[in-house]
């Protein structure tokens, strides 16, 4: 079974179902996702800079990536190949191991990018969170944009500092 696709077995089995019994499954399944000792034992397992499977929300696909920011039950994920910055709770997403990635049966295939916007500043706004690397030491640094410039934003952090970061080095984060 290819980990880049939904699992046929699992949608086989769903289909027979009625609409008022996959409605009642999905409640149980928000309850069950809600629990916060699931949300600490997900956090637990999962560490900065580890490689991670997570589901796209939009589509169910599974993806790709590595963990560069943790709070709490949430982590942000820096998805392989697209580069995109996704904002997710810990339980949306599982840890493996290296040996476990380099078995992927198939290459990863990402979604199509958006048309881009003429102007790359059009597509921030104040208030976005984003996700740039530092040049010097390459770690990536996650914050909020707190002023639109015309070349550059302005980023602020949790620690109360900013840093100016032209848009083309800006990743927005899918808070999801």
């Amino acid at each position: 079974m290819n980990s880049q696709t939904n699992d046929p077995r699992m949608i086989e089995a769903l289909q027979g179902a009625s609409s008022l019994q996959l409605y009642q499954l999905k409640a149980i399944i928000e309850a069950m996702l809600a629990d916060p000792r699931r949300g600490m034992a997900a956090r637990a397992n999962l560490h900065l800079g580890q490689t991670v499977r997570f589901v796209d929300f939009r589509d169910g696909q599974m993806r790709s990536g590595k963990i560069i920011a943790m709070r709490d039950t949430q982590a942000t994920v820096l998805e392989q190949g697209t580069q995109r910055s996704w904002k997710m709770p810990c339980v949306a997403m599982q840890g493996y191991t290296d040996a476990e990635r380099h078995t992927e049966q198939a290459p990863y295939d990402p979604p199509p990018e958006p048309v881009a916007a003429p102007s790359q500043a059009r597509k921030f706004q104040r208030g976005d969170t984003v996700t740039f690397d530092e040049r010097r030491t390459g770690r990536a640094i996650t914050g909020v944009i707190v002023r639109i410039n015309q070349q550059t934003a302005t980023i602020g952090l949790a620690d109360a500092t900013t840093w100016r970061v032209p848009f083309d080095m800006l990743r927005q984060v899918l808070d999801i």
